[in-house]
């Protein structure tokens, strides 16, 4: 009867304990957190502990490149300046903004934004440019220029860290709006 007693201890501290651990995804109103967690509640099957769906993740390889052809795919996405460098493009003079998503401490346990990686070339007209400053925060208005690589687009796991790579892309931006 002890033994019974202290297994039945033991299952309901183990129950308790794998349950503190997974987090609750959040609704997001970004276009990107709220699409990718949509994609990992449909296929919760991607990964189990070491080995990863391969089929799920070529899916998802297919499903982020559908997404960056939307109106929407950089709404609300908080994206920090990493590199600012000079280009010609038709002859013309230009600024290309490397900005890419960043880890924010402050940001609702559950959101998969410190979990997601994206790179955005910027082509930025002079009047955005002398605006923005390296490692500053912005929301960006901008349209497609030139799609990434799919192969890009890949899941990281390392460990405990599962983290989701969506890859880099080029887009001519429109607006600039710093994140306070």
């Amino acid at each position: 009867m002890k033994r019974l007693f202290i297994f039945f201890v033991a299952v309901v501290c183990l129950s308790c304990t794998n349950n503190q651990s997974k987090e609750k995804s959040v609704a997001s109103n970004i276009f990107i957190e709220q699409k990718v967690t949509d994609f990992i509640a449909k296929y919760p099957e991607w990964t189990d502990g070491d080995h990863v769906n391969e089929e799920i993740t070529d899916k998802f390889q297919h499903e982020v490149k559908r997404w960056s052809n939307e109106q929407d795919f950089l709404k609300g996405m908080p994206l920090q300046l990493k590199e600012l460098r000079d280009t010609t493009l038709n002859g013309q003079n230009f600024k290309i903004g490397t900005f890419a998503g960043y880890n924010d401490n402050t940001r609702v346990k559950g959101s998969l934004l410190n979990y997601i990686q994206i790179n955005i070339d910027g082509i930025l007209p002079p009047e955005i440019a002398q605006k923005v400053t390296i490692d500053g925060k912005y929301h960006l208005d901008a349209m497609m220029y030139r799609q990434g690589s799919r192969k890009d687009v890949k899941l990281i796991a390392v460990a405990d860290f599962k983290g989701y790579d969506l890859g880099k892309y080029v887009f001519s931006v429109t607006k600039a709006t710093p994140i306070k």
